[in-house]
């Protein structure tokens, strides 16, 4: 698979697990789309596996500008990204979504291990829905997410 070509988590073998003694597909075809956008693998699959209560269909990007490649394919409900990230940071990401188009609406909560006021108010400024210091309680996400996903 070619970089910036992912599938969604799902998709992967890995993550077919058995429920119930029957073979079940993570995701559900009415769940929501969830991007994470980390340049932290680990984080990523870390953020998937957690997502997977909300039957999510979970897409993950290295980058700003991978994840930019996945959204020419994918509309997401909610997009997780960290800010310290190569190339393009996340609120210059943060910013191209917002600043018009079909993704305008998409609901996006930025995670950083930076967490000075300064530095939460310049997500919130670039567009962010919600702010999250990194590290962060599975309870804290799921606040976050509970909140931000449409029903």
């Amino acid at each position: 698979m070619a970089a910036g070509d992912r599938r969604p988590v799902e998709d992967h073998p890995e993550s077919i697990r058995p429920v119930g003694g029957a073979v079940h597909h993570a995701d559900s075809p009415q769940g929501p789309a969830i991007l994470v956008v980390d340049d932290d693998p680990t984080f990523c699959a870390i953020m998937a596996e957690i997502l997977r209560m909300y039957r999510a269909r979970v897409y993950t990007a290295s980058s700003a500008r991978e994840a930019m490649t996945i959204l020419e394919r994918v509309t997401p409900d909610l997009i997780l990204t960290d800010v310290m990230m190569p190339e393009i940071d996340g609120l210059t990401f943060v910013r191209r979504i917002r600043s018009g188009g079909s993704l305008e609406g998409v609901r996006i909560i930025i995670v950083s291990a930076r967490v000075s006021h300064l530095e939460q108010a310049a997500a919130l400024q670039a567009g962010a829905d919600q702010f999250l210091s990194k590290p962060f309680s599975i309870v804290e996400l799921r606040a976050a997410v509970g909140r931000l996903l449409p029903n």
